[in-house]
């Protein structure tokens, strides 16, 4: 009896070493390394290069705007292809088109199909505010969509102190010397949770916040985008429930829908 004792403990442990020693040959999931910062031209180097990544966007989901003089709510279509192709579509409950908004490097449209009615005028910053009630421009609104911003409207690039090791805070001048673009960034994926525009007298202007980052490939986004003036009275939120970036352009996607009795004019 003792001896068959002796000889199940014995097989107790080889099973057991046995078990520690597969467990110690599991393959484990590689944590990626921290990029390397050396200065801040260096770090708009690599941001730059995350923008370059991404060619075209496509998404759906939810988008609010709340401002003094307009408020909605409504699933969205996002279709945007670099370097000046951006349309969204707002849908009503039940799907059908609502308002649409098509833009490109000349010209900007919005249709509102409950009145039949189609505004034309040329793509300027003015006339993107009468559908984004905030002080963006059209480049940076594009970028904005995929969680970046457009340096090539920006100079000056300063590394300003952080005591948060997880958090990199970059500070730019917009190329007109009147506003200054303060970045944060998390040092790990470099990813943007925070843009913050202030004037020359450091007055707010406008915010961006991301959340809810996805990944896909070597690509990664936020699906959850809030902005809001410097004053909060105007706010955009969107909420992408489905996101695909680099999606090949249609060309159905390039034109805006428009059918029945339209009576067009031109931007108030």
């Amino acid at each position: 009896m003792i001896r068959n004792l002796l000889l199940r403990n014995c097989l107790l442990l080889i099973l057991f070493l046995l078990y520690l020693s597969a467990c110690a040959r599991l393959p484990t999931a590689r944590v990626a390394e921290r990029p390397v910062v050396q200065s801040a031209p260096d770090l708009v180097k690599q941001l730059e290069a995350r923008v370059a990544e991404i060619q075209s966007l496509k998404g759906k989901g939810n988008v609010s705007v709340v401002s003094p003089q307009k408020n909605y709510t409504g699933n969205a279509l996002v279709t945007e292809y670099k370097p000046s192709v951006l349309r969204v579509d707002v849908l009503n409950f039940w799907g059908q088109p609502v308002v649409a908004f098509f833009m490109n490097d000349q010209e900007m449209k919005l249709m509102v199909y409950p009145e039949g009615k189609l505004y034309r005028g040329p793509a300027n910053t003015t006339n993107l505010s009468r559908f984004i009630p905030l002080p963006v421009t059209m480049k940076d609104f594009m970028a904005l969509l995929t969680g970046r911003v457009a340096f090539s409207q920006y100079e000056k690039p300063v590394l300003l102190e952080s005591k948060d090791p997880n958090l990199l805070y970059l500070e730019l001048t917009s190329l007109s010397g009147n506003e200054r673009l303060k970045l944060t960034i998390e040092s790990q994926s470099l990813n943007i949770t925070s843009a913050q525009w202030r004037n020359a007298q450091g007055q707010d202007i406008m915010q961006a916040d991301f959340s809810e980052f996805i990944s896909q490939g070597t690509i990664t986004g936020p699906r959850e985008i809030k902005l809001a003036s410097g004053d909060q009275a105007n706010q955009v939120r969107i909420h992408f429930r489905d996101l695909n970036y680099n999606v090949a352009a249609s060309p159905e996607s390039l034109e805006l829908p428009v059918s029945g009795a339209v009576r067009e004019l031109p931007f108030p």
